[in-house]
């Protein structure tokens, strides 16, 4: 005999909410001097364990303005208040730049598991701005569009670059310690990154105090970046799925920003370095606010093993490609609503 829907309701809601609290953890860059060989390596030797495991990390004394963040967190309340008509007519684009609406359709990625329904969240992407005159610009290739921006928060723009700006700089300051952790010499990423193709997804999580079966935020997935940067958010709700399978709150000290790593890094590794599966859960107490950074290399960078983590014994489990190439792909098997750009330039 089947459970009444509601001992199921219950039953789900309990299994994603019920879950225990773990600290992540911390990596203090305080100590991080540019350019100094001994800093970088004490904080490089902190993550042996951290990359093939857990693959999330807490940072502090990181260098971002609390200020920095509060303002775009502020005009990001402000834009999802906004008449859902104004939030439409910046309608996300080929660039995947603008606005999602609530309740947005996903595809299931089955490594993960469980089951496919919309996300009950609403985001608005912006990112990195090209010159005008950049050859890939000028001929109108797919992710190389200008952002949108709403006329209605004229503050908006301001917030979000001087946000990005500081967020690349702090993810930029992280690149010798991650390579130096796979054994490579610490400007081995720099090249793939003078041109980043770093982007944000401003997230609206409505309040939900009681969840459908299978009701989430976000769907289990890991980012296609090179590494994602979260400031804590006003609500709880991201959860991590551990080495095990299991999942869990992780915990950030006040002022940390959350560190993971993306499918990007996890293929340059070959696996070395773990794309670690997150969801979110609705909140209950009031709407949560997200501003996740995705840093991403230069579109064009291509995506090959590095050569610390490759051998005879040990054969790429991936083909090379550009960074376009893959995170295109990716974006349009699980979105649907990128599937028809598919295949644009």
């Amino acid at each position: 005999m089947s459970q009444p829907a509601e001992i199921k309701r219950e039953h789900f809601e309990q299994s994603v909410r019920g879950v225990p609290h773990r600290d992540l953890p911390v990596l203090d860059l305080s100590t991080l001097i540019e350019g100094d060989t001994a800093s970088i390596r004490n904080l490089a030797a902190n993550l042996q364990d951290i990359v093939s495991k857990i693959g999330f990390l807490c940072v502090v004394n990181h260098g971002v303005p609390d200020a920095a963040i509060a303002s775009m967190l502020d005009r990001s309340a402000e834009f999802f208040a906004l008449p859902v008509s104004d939030k439409t007519a910046l309608a996300i684009n080929r660039h995947e730049r603008g606005y999602t609406e609530l309740n947005v359709e996903v595809v299931q990625d089955d490594a993960i598991g469980g089951a496919s329904r919309n996300d009950l969240n609403e985001a608005f992407n912006f990112g990195v701005e090209y010159p005008a005159d950049d050859a890939n610009v000028i001929s109108g290739r797919r992710m190389y569009g200008a952002n949108t921006w709403p006329d209605a928060v004229p503050e908006f723009a301001d917030a979000a670059r001087d946000y990005i700006a500081h967020m690349e700089i702090l993810s930029k300051r992280l690149l010798p310690v991650w390579a130096v952790a796979l054994d490579l010499d610490p400007d081995h990423f720099s090249p793939s990154f003078e041109q980043a193709h770093s982007y944000v997804r401003t997230i609206h999580y409505p309040a939900k105090e009681q969840l459908d079966v299978e009701e989430l935020g976000i769907r289990p997935h890991s980012d296609t970046s090179f590494v994602t940067l979260l400031p804590r958010e006003n609500e709880p709700g991201l959860q991590v799925m551990d080495e095990d399978g299991e999942w869990f709150w992780p915990d950030c000290p006040p002022g940390g920003i959350v560190v993971n790593f993306g499918m990007y890094l996890e293929r340059l590794s070959n696996g070395v370095v773990r794309a670690t599966p997150h969801r979110v859960i609705p909140p209950i107490n009031g709407p949560r606010y997200s501003l996740p950074f995705f840093m991403c290399p230069q579109l064009e960078a291509v995506v090959e093993c590095l050569p610390t983590c490759c051998g005879p014994d040990n054969p790429p489990r991936h083909q090379p490609e550009s960074f376009w190439s893959f995170h295109t792909a990716h974006m349009a098997n699980i979105y649907p609503h990128f599937a028809a750009k598919e295949g644009e330039v």
